[in-house]
């Protein structure tokens, strides 16, 4: 896949090219291809017939990627001059298709908090221009110590959904206005919304199960960033889990229960040369902190806090109980957001393996 990258620093930068750069390399490492685009020295300007030639080339990168990132910094609560007069050029008849269907990354920083009216404003354009802002990330003056942990995980995280969803392939669609019949006047009244009946909608579309073709894409993610951790010993990933209702009250044996029941439905055969600890921390109704070591041989529950751990994970009870149950498989559970995952993200591919169906 192709990303084209474009960036607008504008007056201060307030950590606009540090930020940048990381949702540039969190792409990269991926390995997709990156083509930067920097509107400060391509020196365009605003729209005119001779300036639309000079902005042949960037067009052209946005037209063959799959994928497009926005970046700026914010004036007075809105998208800087210097972006904002570039999407002008998407007026110009050959280029006013050219970001159709595509998703957008947005990276919006300011110094007085205006990036949300900014990304909001910055969503609308891109929108009427057929594009989808599939992901916003807003900084404010924090941003302007980008290097703390918290604001390059948050500008990574995001980036990777941004990834996903490229992968992923989803597809948007614009909503129309009920036109009226020939002869017939528009009903100026809106129209009454019937409910949503979800578990009905849930049935229909299959959603318990996936196609092999989604399967297949999960696995090459899954593959892609296994690859990251074992090329970079100190990387670490992290993905914020969704945020999940609270469950009912459980029925039978606890969550904290059946997790400890893991080592009785441990496969050895199938955990050749793995020798690692893995920490679970499960929150909602139920959870607990617990951690298993496992060996080519056995497999281990204990309580509480391990001293060293090769991967840690934290979901809610529930996504962990239907884990366990193999309702949904670890790799999924993660895909979906329902698992945050720090650490060994190869161990994750192997959990499934690793253990029989606990009923």
């Amino acid at each position: 896949m192709k990303i084209a990258a474009v960036t607008a620093p504008l007056g201060a930068d307030f950590g606009l090219n540090a930020a940048f750069k990381i949702a540039c390399d969190t792409l990269t490492e991926t390995g997709e291809e990156v083509q930067v685009f920097n509107l400060a020295s391509l020196d365009l300007g605003f729209y005119d017939e001779e300036r639309a030639l000079r902005a042949n080339g960037i067009m052209e990168g946005i037209r063959a990627a799959d994928g497009v990132i926005f970046a700026f910094s914010v004036s007075f609560g809105a998208p800087n001059a210097l972006i904002w007069s570039f999407l002008d050029y998407f007026a110009d008849n050959s280029y006013k298709s050219y970001l159709g269907g595509k998703p957008c990354l947005i990276l919006a920083i300011s110094q007085d908090g205006g990036e949300r009216p900014a990304l909001e404003t910055m969503a609308n354009a891109i929108l009427n221009l057929g594009g989808f802002d599939t992901v916003r990330v807003g900084l404010n003056n924090a941003a302007a110590s980008v290097v703390k942990k918290e604001v390059i995980e948050l500008v990574e995280r995001q980036t990777e959904d941004f990834y996903r969803i490229m992968r992923q392939n989803r597809k948007y669609i614009l909503p129309t206005p009920p036109q009226a019949a020939p002869g017939e006047a528009a009903d100026p009244l809106p129209r009454r919304v019937l409910p949503i009946d979800i578990e009905q909608i849930h049935q229909k579309h299959d959603l318990d199960n996936i196609t092999q073709s989604q399967q297949e894409d999960i696995n090459k993610i899954a593959a892609i960033f296994a690859k990251k951790f074992v090329s970079d010993d100190n990387g670490v990933l992290e993905y914020s889990p969704v945020a999940i209702s609270a469950p009912k009250q459980p029925v039978g044996r606890s969550v904290k229960q059946l997790t400890a029941a893991l080592p009785h439905h441990f496969n050895p055969h199938l955990a050749k040369d793995v020798n690692a600890t893995i920490q679970l921390n499960i929150t909602g109704l139920g959870g607990f902190n617990a951690y298993l070591t496992i060996s080519p041989t056995e497999c281990d529950f204990k309580d509480g806090e391990a001293e060293n751990n090769d991967i840690i994970v934290t979901a809610d009870s529930r996504a962990w109980n239907d884990v366990l149950s193999k309702k949904v498989t670890a790799q999924k559970a993660f895909m979906m957001g329902q698992l945050k995952v720090r650490g060994n993200f190869v161990l994750l591919t192997k959990f499934d393996q690793m253990f029989s169906t606990i009923s």
